[in-house]
């Protein structure tokens, strides 16, 4: 992790090297102890400053969540994206651990993990706002609703990078699949995308806005009907 000289306490060593040992292990994996080789103290000293293998999990995720933050309010500035993209491009390896906890985070099915998706969501939507206020990003019909799109779009090249690296032809960064060359393949579209939009017109916003309009939400007391029963000719 990228710890500043001042965070190089006994406690942040120890939270780094969790974070770490998480990203490559997984939560139910790694233990107490495990964590303690790696940080290089007795397990007595984690349990001192952490409380349990659950408490130091919680600090590692606000740690991450932290350094997600900082990147997502780089990002909503154009300046600082390109000293951003440059930062990781140059130093590829001090984002390595980031990337796999993150990605353990996500598929960890647990109060944990669910926490965890949802502080990035929150992030996300902050940073939206923070955007328009800047003027940086358009205002958003429902932002919340956005920043989930937004976060599960991003969040999915976590998971996904070794199949997209396969699919563009670069070559495959273990274990996450998430290397430079990726990022030098994808930046540009996915920023074009973001300017420009995908559609030329706003025809397939206004299809979708009738349609939804005129077709009643499940939540209001409506369900919608079966699809085998229309296969079986049941009305």
């Amino acid at each position: 992790m990228r710890s500043t000289a001042e965070d190089l306490t006994t406690r942040a060593r120890i939270r780094d090297a969790a974070i770490g040992l998480f990203g490559r292990d997984g939560f139910a994996r790694a233990t107490v102890r495990s964590v303690a080789a790696e940080a290089g103290v007795s397990p007595g000293l984690v349990i001192h400053h952490f409380g349990s293998k659950a408490g130091l999990r919680d600090v590692c995720d606000q740690h991450v969540l932290a350094q997600t933050a900082s990147q997502g309010r780089e990002k909503a500035d154009p300046g600082t994206t390109r000293l951003l993209i440059q930062d990781y491009l140059n130093n590829p390896h001090e984002y390595a651990d980031e990337i796999a906890y993150i990605r353990q985070s996500l598929g960890d099915e647990s109060d944990a993990g669910d926490a965890f998706f949802d502080g990035v969501v929150s992030q996300t939507e902050d940073i939206i706002h923070t955007g328009i206020k800047a003027g940086t990003i358009r205002a958003f019909e429902d932002v919340r609703a956005t920043a989930v799109v937004i976060a599960s779009n991003s969040l999915s090249m976590l998971m996904l990078g070794r199949h997209v690296s396969r699919a563009l032809g670069t070559p495959v960064s273990e274990p996450h699949g998430i290397g430079p060359e990726l990022l030098r393949h994808l930046t540009l579209p996915a920023l074009d995308i973001y300017t420009h939009g995908f559609y030329t017109d706003s025809r397939f916003l206004e299809s979708a806005r009738e349609a939804l309009h005129h077709q009643p939400s499940t939540t209001e007391g409506s369900m919608p009907r079966d699809p085998g029963n229309r296969r079986r000719g049941v009305a």
